[in-house]
């Protein structure tokens, strides 16, 4: 602390401190003032340009500062000013403080002010640093690293003080910034030139523009004068704006007669004294009969009991009619009269547009039924009440059947012809006292009066799917649909999802037995549905608890016998149920999509055991639709590879026509980043579907493997026999190895083998079973098959 006062008093003319002083306070009051104006400024245009201004202010007040201060600067050696340097530092305080305004106008948040004070600091910093650098004399200066970071700290803090303190509304807390941003300039250049050593040093440097310490005096009066010249143009702009706004306001007083609000000035006795046209429409009384009336007998209060800045809605009467509107009242203080403006606006319009919406929201725009929004309102009333009465309906889900496949025939505006026409068969299979509505697409439900009757119920919900099942036309062409109903009883229920949901049970078991079908959901299906809802949690807990395990079969090589690879089938061993097959428990698994989590152990754990065994066969894995399309699968396949160190080639994943045909695009994608990991990949149950021929050509596979289906009938089935002769002689056309699933006689594997089938499994070879493969056991079996 002595020495940088030391640096003040003893190495600084007192006058030159003090002049430095004064012009610092004269740009900081003058950049004050004009960022004052740019806040009220009108548009936000004018709020940058004159924020812009302020900026331009501060950095040259804070730069005049500076070398008004160098100038009384004594290093007990003559020395001159370097010009370009001079210019140079002026134009980093111009950047840095331009840069500050304009981020402070936008809006005074603490980060803002935060990102401001350290902008400010850098600047000032930079500025002083590289400005000490336009002293050039022969002479060598260095800087102490502690006072430089002590110049820098107390900068900040002070910077930091002065935006924190900035306010547009209290001038106090303007003061007290203006003292704190002094200080902070202050305190920085002092003691930063304490920091400053300087060694003198014959012929150590030359300028190459040098400035005479009286000359850089009389730049640093004309950017003091600059200052002031900008704030008394600040003053005079806000001048002519306030004239700009007088004229402004009387403009707005001539406009007031075409605002869409019915206008009336009240005198403080009551008596109206103007109107607008907008009055006179809406009372429907001329002129002259309005003005010097009683506000009270036209509007129905009086203006002046209310109050000012009184809003609300209020009824006037007109002609007879009531017509709503939102009424204001507001003092006219400029007038000096002791008026008050009444402002009525007609709500008619927007309650007829409300109303409007309001039914838009709640109705189908294709089919003119209540929406989802419109029928989930009324079930919602309905079951919140306990009245047995109340509760006696039933809900009716509805879901046309194949009406895809109509878009897809027939286009969408078939499509949408069909829906017209259900909804209309609905309303008159329901009748008038039921609430049918559509949720969306081709599903459709109804509220009906009835939840006790369920052979009744049931013999409705038949009527429906026959009405629906009628052909439509539609133009010259005749289209065929049908539907699937699910019915649920509101005696049932309190909750109205749980209501939906046993609707919706009942609507799978009908589309999943046949379609065009209705069911009711009676005990049975409550039963179905809680075993159900048991095997979900039970296999939640299976995940959990690794209950799983995996059996084994062989594929065996048909000339040489040689076991090739594994194939792993997942087992459940269920507490209390023993082992349970994949067929009890994996479509529920797929429902509930816990299937990605059993098929992501299925991998890891197949890794590992094959990584373990002596030889070097494949393992294969199964992966349903679900898992095919997990967007971890990748990630698992990789992970379990590296954690297991198990070859990739040994690693096989088996896939279905069913992963493949929702969406080709993105299979394909799949599969090019399982390939690239060096994964095989083989199409399980080939033959099944209608696609599979397609998918062959379309897609890189390894293997075929033919359904065991064809196999296991191919003796006393011809067509079989073909359809297995035929994808032998397609796989040895694209080079594809072909695996029989299936084999169980060994007169199948005679015709297989014949027929130059490459690979065989079954039970004839093999059946599922855990190994234990810790040497010998791959190579027993090699030779057992």
């Amino acid at each position: 602390m002595y020495e940088i006062l030391s640096c003040v008093t003893g190495e600084h003319g007192l006058l030159y401190v003090l002049a430095a002083i004064l012009v610092l306070a004269t740009g900081s009051v003058c950049s004050v003032i004009v960022y004052q104006r740019g806040v009220l400024a009108e548009t936000r245009m004018r709020q940058r340009i004159w924020a812009g201004l302020s900026g331009a202010v501060t950095a040259i007040g804070i730069w005049a500062t500076h070398f008004v201060a160098m100038l009384g600067y004594r290093p007990g050696f003559a020395f001159q000013f370097d010009g370009l340097t001079t210019l140079l530092s002026a134009g980093i305080a111009l950047s840095g403080f331009l840069a500050t305004s304009q981020i402070l106008i936008g809006a005074m948040t603490p980060l803002r002010r935060a990102t401001c004070a350290l902008l400010a600091t850098i600047t000032v910093t930079t500025m002083h640093y590289y400005g000490v650098g336009a002293l050039k004399a022969s002479a060598l200066i260095e800087f102490d690293t502690g006072y430089v970071i002590t110049s820098f700290v107390a900068a900040l803090a002070l910077f930091s003080a002065t935006y924190f303190s900035l306010s547009t509304e209290s001038k106090a807390r303007n003061v007290a910034a203006l003292g704190t941003s002094m200080a902070a300039v202050a305190s920085l250049h002092f003691i930063g030139m304490t920091a400053m050593t300087v060694v003198p040093l014959d012929g150590f440097a030359q300028a190459g523009w040098e400035i005479a310490p009286a000359t850089l005096g009389s730049w640093v009066v004309l950017g003091v004068a600059a200052a002031i010249i900008a704030a008394s143009v600040a003053a005079g702009w806000d001048t002519v704006l306030s004239s700009f706004r007088f004229r402004e306001q009387r403009t707005m007083s001539l406009l007031v007669n075409a605002a869409s609000e019915a206008i009336l000035v009240v005198r403080d006795d009551g008596v109206v004294v103007e109107v607008n046209e907008a009055a006179v429409a809406l009372l429907g009384t001329p002129r002259d009969a309005l003005v010097g009336a009683q506000a009270v007998n036209l509007i129905g209060l009086d203006p002046l009991r209310t109050g000012p800045d009184t809003v609300c809605e209020h009824e006037i009467q007109c002609a007879g009619e009531a017509i709503p509107v939102d009424l204001s009242v507001r003092d006219l203080e400029d007038s000096g009269r002791g008026l008050v403006a009444v402002s009525l606006y007609d709500l008619r319009d927007r309650i007829r547009n409300e109303a409007h919406i309001r039914e838009l929201a709640y109705l189908d725009q294709l089919t003119q039924l209540p929406n989802r929004a419109a029928f989930q309102k009324a079930l919602d009333e309905r079951t919140s009440q306990n009245a047995p009465a109340i509760r006696d309906f039933s809900v009716f889900l509805v879901d046309l059947d194949e009406f895809k496949d109509v878009n897809d025939q027939f286009g969408h505006e078939a499509g949408d012809a069909v829906l017209k026409e259900s909804a209309q068969r609905l309303r008159i299979t329901f009748g008038k006292d039921a609430i049918v509505s559509r949720l969306g697409g081709d599903e459709f439900a109804v509220i009906y009066p009835d939840g006790k009757d369920e052979k009744a119920l049931l013999a409705l919900g038949e009527a429906c799917v026959q009405s629906l099942s009628r052909p439509i036309r539609y133009g010259a062409v005749t289209i065929r649909s049908g539907a699937s109903v699910g019915i649920a009883s509101g005696l049932m229920w309190e909750d109205p999802a749980a209501l939906l949901k046993a609707a919706d049970r009942a609507l799978y078991v009908a589309k999943h037995g046949g379609r065009r079908t209705a069911r009711f959901y009676d005990s049975e299906l409550h039963a179905q549905a809680e075993t159900k809802r048991k095997l979900e949690a039970d296999l939640e807990r299976a995940v959990r608890a690794e209950e799983f395990v995996l059996h084994y079969q062989s594929k065996v090589c048909s000339r040489t016998s040689r076991v090739l690879g594994f194939e792993a089938l997942i087992r459940w061993n269920r507490p209390g149920h023993g082992l349970v097959m994949p067929g009890a428990f994996i479509e529920v698994a797929e429902q509930s999509l816990i299937i990605q989590d059993i098929g992501r152990w299925s991998i890891y754990t197949a890794c590992e055991a094959a990584a373990r065994w002596k030889e070097k066969v494949s393992v294969s894995v199964n992966l349903s639709a679900r898992q095919f399309l997990d967007p971890k699968l990748y990630a698992t396949v990789r992970d379990a590879l590296r954690k297991s160190g198990l070859d990739a080639s040994r690693l096989e994943l088996e896939i279905t026509e069913t992963c493949l045909i929702q969406n080709t695009i993105v299979a394909a994608r799949i599969l090019e980043r399982l390939k690239k990991l060096g994964v095989q990949i083989a199409l399980d149950d080939f033959g099944t579907g209608y696609s599979s021929m397609r998918f062959v050509q379309q897609f890189p596979f390894d293997r075929i493997k033919i359904d065991k289906s064809f196999v296991l009938s191919m003796e006393s089935d011809k067509k079989a026999q073909a359809i297995v002769d035929a994808i032998l002689h397609l796989g040895s056309s694209l080079s594809i190895p072909v695996v029989a699933e299936g084999v169980e006689t060994e007169s199948q594997a005679k015709r297989l083998i014949e027929a130059h089938c490459s690979e065989l499994q079954g039970f004839l070879l093999s059946r599922p079973a855990p190994l234990d493969v810790d040497g010998m056991v791959i190579s027993k079996l090699a030779n057992a098959s």
